[in-house]
């Protein structure tokens, strides 16, 4: 196996590439060791110019970390290079010279690998580059070994292995880079034998204790000989590193230099520092400032520099300093002509100042190139000429940046004329290009220049053809492209294609219509698309377009409707949505080139009616989403026209009679369109209709009147229609107008039989009934079942695909239910069903409650009759709503409770039985002590009785509900002196109370019992008062939804079915 980083060897032997060792695996621990220990390598080198890297994989892409690098190791002056890098090409020139300064230069081989390599950040070759130089730098010429005549040439590993074991006690074996090292007793054998007695007791080291072995011996090197932690001491004792990791760190050992601390330090020898000039322009521009840096080698120094132009004169100078070895140096040529620079260095502790000899170079300040005018608006297929004068000596380079991020490298020709520089440039396409003009490598004034590039034919294409989603196996999708000001050979020059991505050609067919042409294709196979649009000089738009074909939808919702096929700014445009039975969630969305509201209008029984107003003219995209994906036609794709003066699409009309909404198929329906009020000028609506599955219905229209237009059609299935209406794009207010066609129906066929209706039904078991539709017609049928108070009653509707349901459900509890059933439109007669509790309750009975009007305070004594005392519950609540302390004593009969009520008000006593209800609840009324009569009051007034000036209000007058008290108020202050004589008739007894006021009025209470009629008879005087007797109607609770809304049976408890089709639907009712 071969050298991970070594691409081929030549049969020479270079002494380099033989000790690169073999292959390893890619995905071993020792490759990530090896690019740790290659990156300390770089930034332990790196420090001294003050600069580091991070990643050995991208940060030498753009080539001036690789320079720093070079200038660092080899202590010369690469060359001038790109400060700024904005270009790929940029970045390569940069490597190439870092690379070629490595060969030419310095002389160290280097193959298979370029500058590409490392501009494309290829981290093998980058790291096989690294270790090249490590070899040369640290291995092969860092230090000189004695050698014996004769003796043949050691390669770098044998050479750094022979002067290790030289060092090392007799006998100690050695033999590798690898495992030899893993226990840290051979680094302190080596650091001991060159810092003597410093790591004494390495012969009792045991392998044991690698890890604390080799942190020992790594520290007291790098204290004492200045040998860099290159590698971790947790890196060297892995079993898997790798002996290029060992050979880097190990190199520094020959070259190592025993510190001060040593036996016989030697007196400090004198600092020799020097400094070279990096990134030096050698023709800056006048008047343009410049810049380069200045590398020092030393500690504490400074560079001073003088820089003499044409005249003698000193420029002026700016030192930054980026680190203590890294100075910038910026300053501004004022003359053209040559320039001199030297370099000093000034100690900063001492103050004294010693000259670089070789650090003086001389530079020619040039005029500042410019780019002449140009034109900046130009059209496919025109020749851009463009000129740059006053660009001396030097490389001129323009490279244009098309619309698509496409380079282009020009052809420049020098002349005519000294510093004048020529090029052309043909664009290919539209949009904003940029002119880059770079001289000597760096940009000139106001470079990049804009370029804008249109259609030598302005095209505009759109169009739902292009789309990138939405698109499905068989659609019939367009592809507009709107031609301004053409000439008929351009139009007939335009073209279409479609190509699947498996190289299927799609067919496309044409359609003209003025200045406007319609590319027509229906995709067949699922998967990517590309459509190619394009005119005799090339693509024109974004072509190609990415269109990804998804296969057929399952989706019933379906959209329609002129807000989906254009508009008019300003104006609302409408289409609307029917679901068809599918639940999944709606989202609409539009983009356009403005932002839009939606409003999204719930129509009932699946069908929604959607608006919006786009304020800026252009082409929108409506997307109609149901279960997160499109629907079918989805996305929409339609142009909004500018708004017309004049234009009031909202005052058309459409007219249509009442019986035209509901219709009979195979029977003639008409309606009219009114436009003399939108201001149309002449122009004749857009209508369509459709059926419930959105197939156009034939449709005859024609003049009647000026502006007025009348439309005849004949429908042939029954179900919801649409009528879709527009002007100019624009809906007519109501469109789309839903017209609906039945069979003609017959509610008495209606029937509705079987055990759920017709008894007997028990609480919490199932039953069901039959609802036939067969004979009725065709029709919706509504269906709703609630308790007594209301409550709605959960249904299931089984649907018998013969014009029949089944209709299943279990009633919660017993008592009295109402089944409401509504037939095309017209109400069926509510049907009551009694339901039975599950268990025998007819031997339970309650006495004591029979006065419902007690007196507050006053012991109240109740008997509940039950063979079954542990399972009857009886509890009271009072008028706050707490649960009143009763004594219940058991009897043989059942048992006794005694409660005194407390508060003044109605109290509610509950009595079940396995938690189900025993009659009521019941309802007693606290009144206060002191101010009860039963039937008489006696009101004290001056004058005789005038039973005609007596008034009766309050509630009490009807209608009321069963088992609630309620009350009315008499009021005899104009009534002179006499007897008032109360009494309430009704099927059952029903005590009374009254109130005194003591102003005038009382208030009597009472509770009827059961349902029926009942007379109020109110006596002033032995004489009947205006309207005695009063006539007081008492309703169940469960029909007293007119009297209070507590309980209302809303339309939403209807379950919505339809008759008189094959395949019968069932949705909510909104």
């Amino acid at each position: 196996m071969g050298d991970p980083y070594h691409h081929g060897k030549t049969r020479d032997h270079d002494q380099e590439q033989e000790v690169i060792p073999p292959i390893r695996l890619d995905d071993a621990e020792w490759k990530i060791i090896q690019q740790n220990t290659f990156t300390r390598w770089v930034n332990n080198h790196l420090k001294k110019a003050g600069d580091s890297i991070h990643s050995l994989e991208t940060d030498f892409s753009d080539g001036l970390k690789l320079i720093s690098l070079a200038t660092v190791l080899s202590q010369k002056n690469v060359g001038r290079f790109n400060k700024k890098v904005n270009f790929r090409s940029q970045k390569l020139e940069n490597v190439s010279l870092a690379l070629k300064f490595f060969q030419d230069v310095e002389h160290i081989k280097i193959v298979n690998i370029d500058s590409s390599h490392i501009v494309d950040q290829n981290k093998k070759l980058i790291l096989g580059l690294i270790w090249t130089l490590i070899l040369h730098y640290s291995i092969s010429m860092g230090w000189v070994q004695e050698k014996n005549d004769g003796q043949p040439e050691e390669t770098p590993k044998q050479k750094l292995l022979n002067w290790i074991r030289s060092k090392l006690p007799v006998g100690m074996p050695l033999t590798n880079f690898t495992s030899d090292w893993n226990d840290g007793i051979a680094v302190g054998a080596l650091v001991n034998a060159m810092v003597p007695g410093a790591v004494s007791d390495w012969e009792q080291w045991t392998p044991d204790h690698a890890l604390e072995n080799t942190q020992k011996a790594m520290q007291i090197a790098q204290d004492r000989l200045g040998v860099a932690p290159l590698i971790t001491p947790g890196e060297l004792i892995h079993p898997e590193i790798d002996e290029m990791s060992v050979m880097t760190y190990l190199s520094q050992f020959p070259v190592a230099k025993l510190d001060q601390v040593a036996r016989k330090p030697e007196p400090p020898a004198e600092p020799i520092a020097t400094g070279i000039l990096e990134g030096l322009d050698e023709f800056p521009k006048v008047n343009m400032p410049s810049e380069f840096y200045v590398n020092v080698f030393g500690d504490g120094y400074r560079p001073k520099m003088k820089i003499i132009d044409p005249d003698g004169n000193e420029v002026h100078y700016t030192v930054v300093e980026e680190n203590p070895h890294k100075f910038l140096i910026i300053y501004t040529p004022l003359r053209y002509g040559v320039h001199h620079l030297s370099l000093s260095l000034r100690d900063v502790a001492l103050g004294t100042t010693t000259a670089v000899e070789d650090a003086s170079r001389t530079v020619e300040a040039l005029p500042v190139a410019r780019m002449c005018s140009y034109p900046d608006r130009v059209r496919v297929g025109d020749v851009v000429p463009l000129r740059v004068e006053d660009a001396m000596r030097g490389v001129v380079e323009v490279v244009v940046v098309d619309a698509k991020g496409a380079e282009h490298l020009l052809a420049v020709i020098e002349g005519p004329g000294k510093g004048v520089h020529t090029c052309e440039y043909l664009p290919n396409g539209s949009g904003l290009h940029t002119i880059n003009v770079f001289h000597n490598r760096n940009p000139i004034h106001g470079s990049p220049f804009p370029l804008r590039v249109s259609d030598r034919h302005s095209f505009s294409v759109w169009g739902r053809g292009i789309n990138s989603e939405g698109i499905r196996v068989g659609d019939v999708v367009p592809v507009h492209i709107d031609v301004k000001g053409p000439t008929a050979e351009v139009v007939d020059d335009l073209s279409v294609q479609v190509f699947a991505d498996d190289g299927a050609v799609v067919p496309v067919k044409l359609q003209k219509k003025g200045s406007r042409s319609t590319f027509l294709y229906s995709p067949t196979k699922v998967g990517g698309h590309s459509v190619h649009v394009a005119n005799k000089l090339g693509p024109i738009g974004q072509s190609p377009y990415k269109v990804d074909v998804l296969p057929v939808t399952k989706s019933r919702v379906r959209a329609f409707g002129p807000g989906l096929e254009g508009g008019m700014t300003d104006q609302q445009s409408v289409f609307g949505v029917e679901t068809n039975g599918d639940a999944d969630r709606l989202a609409f969305s539009i983009e356009g080139p403005s932002k839009t509201d939606i409003i999204c209008q719930d129509r009932g029984k699946g069908a929604a009616l959607v608006s919006y107003t786009p304020k800026e003219p252009g082409v929108y995209k409506v997307n109609v989403l149901a279960g997160g994906e499109h629907i079918t036609d989805s996305p929409f794709v339609l142009e909004v026209e500018p708004t017309v003066a004049g234009f009031y699409p909202s005052a058309a009309q459409l007219i249509c009679h009442e019986n035209e909404v509901n219709l009979i198929p195979g029977e003639p329906a008409s309606f009219q369109i009114d436009t003399r009020n939108a201001g149309a000028c002449g122009d004749t609506p857009s209508v369509e209709v459709f059926d419930e599955d959105l197939n156009l219905v034939p449709l005859s229209g024609s003049p009647i009147d000026d502006g007025i237009y009348g439309y005849s059609f004949v429908p042939k299935t029954t179900g919801k229609h649409h009528i879709v209406a527009s002007l100019r794009g624009v809906a007519i207010p109501g469109s789309p107008f839903p017209v609906h066609v039945r069979n003609p129906i017959d509610v008495s066929k209606l029937r509705i039989y079987g055990p759920g209706v017709d008894g007997p039904v028990k609480s919490q078991e199932p039953t069901h009934f039959t609802i036939d539709a067969k004979q009725a017609g065709s029709g919706a049928v509504e269906v709703a079942l609630a308790d007594k108070s209301g409550r709605a009653v959960a249904i299931d509707v089984l649907d018998n695909n013969d014009g029949s349901f089944t209709v299943k459900y279990t009633a919660p509890r017993p008592g009295s239910y109402q089944l409401n059933v509504v037939f095309a439109g017209a109400q069926v007669p509510p049907i009551e069903i009694n339901v039975e509790p599950q268990v025998d309750i007819s031997g339970i009975r309650v006495t004591g409650l029979e006065n419902a009007i007690v007196t507050v305070n006053c012991q109240q004594e109740v008997h509940v009759f039950t063979p079954d005392g542990d399972n009857t519950r009886i509890v009271i609540i009072s008028p706050s709503g707490s649960i009143v302390e009763a004594i219940i004593e058991s009897t043989e009969t059942g048992f006794r409770v005694w409660f005194t009520p407390s508060e003044i008000g109605d109290y509610t006593i509950s009595v079940t039985y396995r938690d189900l209800s025993i009659g009521a609840p019941y309802l007693l009324h606290s009144v206060p002590d002191g101010n009860t009569a039963e039937a008489e009051y006696v009101v004290a007034r001056s004058g005789p009785p005038r039973a005609d000036l007596v008034t009766v209000t309050g509630p009490g007058l009807g209608p009321v509900i069963v088992q609630r008290s309620t009350h009315v108020s008499i009021d005899t202050t104009s009534a002179g002196f006499g007897d008032i004589d109360l009494f309430v008739d009704g099927p059952t007894r029903t005590p009374i109370h009254c109130v005194d006021n003591h102003d005038g009025t009382l208030t009597m209470y009472y509770v009827p019992q059961t349902p029926g009629v009942y007379f109020l008879r109110v006596m002033f005087g032995s004489n009947h008062i205006a309207g005695s007797p009063f006539q007081v109607i008492a309703v169940p609770a469960m029909l007293a939804s007119s009297l209070t809304a507590e309980h209302e049976i809303s339309e939403s408890s209807f379950t919505s079915l339809s008759s008189g089709s094959s395949t019968p639907k069932t949705t909510p009712c909104a």
